[in-house]
């Protein structure tokens, strides 16, 4: 489950455009970041997917991923050009094909050929009406397997773009937009799929043109339910609305970090119907977040993201730009524990802290806060964001990590239950992380 916002500079504080996301996925996928250079390949060269190949471009963009470390698509990134793309599942009643595109491929072959949001939109739409979408998106638990919607941005504009099959519909945004799990367009696109609204007529899901909703129509309201795919989408417009015309990369990152209202909740006990989401067992809380990327896009373009699961216990810092590339002290993870590398060590430290979590988070909040306050005065001050800098910052992030589990492990626990107790040393042993 993922939640994906954007903001257009008519509502934030500094006419940027502003996006974020929350990638949620199971709890032991550890997600990396990773830069791909710009490449030119042989004509009629063949490029294999995540599932099934298609012919490669001849020419392909730098590009920025946050990709789960076993597929070859990826759930969020950018390219050299500043367009940006965010994936969501889409629980419908139409599924998808047992081989095809994933939506995390469609988001990289997006990035990979577009030069402009609309032109990555219009990458997703042809490649999706030639080769559909489907395959295996999960990766152990058998998640079910389900289409997808994204977010599309650059500097000038941004769409949201929700598939079903190889059907589709666009809508340009104007102000603010959020996608949680769920079909958020109704009749309101700009455009659809000549078969779209057909499909529904010819099933009995509308009886008209003029009776045609997108949302009604096509969402599969069991699983939408239980994803909490309605409170989320809430929830994140909800915290847009509440600072539009002044909204900051750092109320971003704070909204990827938000809980809800309730001043007592805490991952062990609560729901699933939050934006920074925590697994709790493998029934209705499966997944959890496991990376988050904010970007401002202007004249320059900033991109920063935690590389960790949990954004409420993790450091922003900056990650890409056109002269650097990933932090030179960054290590990838693989499937199993590697406290060198830094998806696997962050994991470590989140899974002592959710036992202490009322504690962790009140020691661990002012050192993100301060840290992240301080770092994006820097890069908006910086002339371009250099190798230097992206080095600088990842280093200090690296220090509060270390400061916080240090005194991390001084703090009492917290009765959390046998349930959730046993859910995670399973995962523990599974991935050999000491206790």
């Amino acid at each position: 489950m993922c939640d994906t916002m954007v903001a257009m500079p008519s509502v934030t504080k500094d006419r940027v455009v502003l996006f974020g996301k929350n990638s949620d996925r199971e709890p032991d996928e550890a997600q990396n970041l990773e830069v791909v250079p710009a490449q030119i390949y042989a004509t009629g060269s063949e490029l294999k997917c995540t599932h099934i190949s298609i012919p490669q471009a001849e020419r392909t963009n730098r590009i920025f991923l946050c990709r789960p470390f076993w597929m070859w698509g990826a759930e969020m990134g950018a390219n050299e050009y500043g367009v940006i793309i965010g994936n969501e599942a889409l629980f419908t009643k139409e599924k998808p094909e047992k081989a095809g595109l994933t939506g995390m491929d469609l988001l990289r072959l997006a990035l990979e050929r577009g030069r402009t949001a609309k032109e990555a939109r219009d990458v997703i739409v042809s490649l999706l009406e030639r080769y559909g979408q489907g395959g295996k998106c999960g990766y152990k638990q058998g998640l079910p397997d389900y289409m997808n919607g994204f977010l599309i941005a650059d500097r000038e504009e941004a769409f949201v773009l929700e598939t079903v099959k190889k059907f589709w519909a666009w809508k340009k945004v104007k102000d603010y937009w959020s996608i949680s799990n769920i079909i958020s367009l109704t009749n309101d696109f700009d455009d659809c799929h000549p078969g779209l609204i057909k499909n529904a007529i010819d099933k009995g899901w509308c009886k008209s043109e003029s009776d045609f909703n997108f949302r009604k129509c096509y969402s599969d309201r069991l699983y939408t339910y239980f994803a909490m795919s309605k409170p989320r989408e809430c929830a994140s417009r909800a915290l847009l609305e509440r600072k539009k015309g002044t909204l900051t990369v750092k109320d971003f990152m704070d909204i990827l970090r938000d809980h809800g209202s309730d001043p007592n909740w805490r991952p062990y006990r609560q729901n699933a119907g939050t934006i920074c989401m925590h697994a709790g067992n493998r029934l209705t809380r499966p997944t959890q977040t496991t990376c988050s990327l904010v970007a401002s896009l202007s004249e320059k373009n900033y991109f920063y993201s935690t590389g960790a699961s949990n954004p409420c216990l993790s450091p922003f810092f900056p990650v890409f730009s056109p002269k650097a590339g990933l932090p030179s002290g960054y290590k990838p993870s693989a499937r199993n524990y590697d406290e060198t590398a830094w998806w696997w060590n962050q994991e470590r430290i989140h899974r002592k802290a959710i036992f202490k979590f009322s504690n962790a988070q009140r020691l661990v909040r002012p050192l993100l806060d301060r840290f992240e306050i301080e770092m994006i005065a820097s890069v908006d001050a910086s002339l371009e964001i250099d190798q230097k800098i992206i080095d600088l910052y990842f280093k200090r992030a690296q220090d509060i990590i270390a400061q916080f589990e240090k005194e991390l492990d001084n703090l009492g626990g917290e009765r959390t239950g046998i349930i959730f107790s046993r859910y995670w040393r399973r995962y523990n042993i599974e991935n050999g992380i000491p206790e």
